[in-house]
């Protein structure tokens, strides 16, 4: 009885996964036996090789992890101090802010490229204010650049970074405050030392969830600069629908070098994470 009442229950999952199965596994699986099949139908590295062996691909992974990883840094370091302000505020207010970060977490693609670009581009509100008072660096402002696309980056890192680091201050007791205060203990050093350390696990568990983010991200850059700047995720697009020549075989490499640089950041954070973790135990 117990093993029918198990298939029953299980029944249930079998669409789930049929949908993992075939929309996740199966392309993933002919993605990776793609990215090793060679120009003469056999099987070998000639495409990975190709990749780190041409310039516009190595400039495009060394693009890529530049804005990835400063915008991770910069969203993470943003995302903590947001989370701590609200973390002190009222339900209510919390409650406020909490419906505004939902808001703007789901505001992306082209919409967040329309809107920015209305700001920040070249006939910009913000770029013809500076031009009226002489602000320079405001005047010559160049979205449509790696630098100066690197502000959406940032943006898009805030919503989600900390909607995930908002929990994690729960764990913050008020008596391990109470009890650094009666230790003339200020709030730097009770952060240093005691806050942050317990709450390393969540905060290395959004970074690379934000790596993640920036590091896939494709809508804003290719509606902002196309092929201009090289990026990996642009790249990987123009392998599958190229107007010129489509080459699925490196697309799929150059894939799979993506996953691996997503694969070792969340190995780096899983290791922080273990180790504060036996601190904390």
């Amino acid at each position: 009885m117990n093993i029918k009442r198990n298939w029953k229950k299980l029944a249930f999952f079998f669409p789930f996964f049929f949908l993992i199965i075939f929309f996740l596994l199966v392309p993933f699986l002919r993605m990776v036996g793609q990215s090793f099949r060679t120009s003469s139908g056999g099987f070998g590295l000639e495409r990975y090789l190709e990749i780190f062996s041409k310039l516009a691909y190595i400039t495009a992974i060394k693009n890529s992890l530049w804005i990835s990883v400063s915008a991770t840094v910069i969203g993470i370091v943003i995302d903590f101090f947001l989370a701590l302000a609200l973390s002190k505020t009222s339900e209510k207010s919390k409650n406020w802010y909490l419906s505004v970060l939902n808001l703007t977490s789901t505001f992306s693609g082209l919409p967040l490229t329309l809107s920015f670009i209305t700001i920040l581009g070249t006939a910009g509100v913000l770029v013809l204010i500076g031009q009226q008072l002489g602000i320079g660096w405001l005047a010559d402002y160049n979205l449509y650049s790696l630098k100066g696309m690197y502000v959406i980056y940032v943006y898009f890192q805030i919503p989600m970074g900390t909607l995930l680091l908002l929990p994690a201050f729960g764990e913050i007791r008020k008596e391990w405050r109470e009890a650094a205060i009666l230790m003339n203990c200020n709030a730097a050093r009770f952060w240093i030392r005691i806050g942050i350390p317990v709450m390393m696990p969540a905060i290395m568990g959004t970074t690379s969830m934000l790596f993640a983010n920036a590091l896939t991200a494709y809508t804003t850059p290719y509606l902002l600069i196309n092929n201009s700047i090289p990026l990996l995720p642009v790249k990987i697009t123009d392998m599958f629908v190229g107007d010129v020549r489509q080459r699925p075989e490196l697309g799929s490499a150059l894939s799979m070098v993506m996953l691996g640089f997503m694969l070792i950041v969340l190995a780096v954070t899983n290791l922080v994470k273990k180790k504060f973790e036996k601190g904390r135990k």
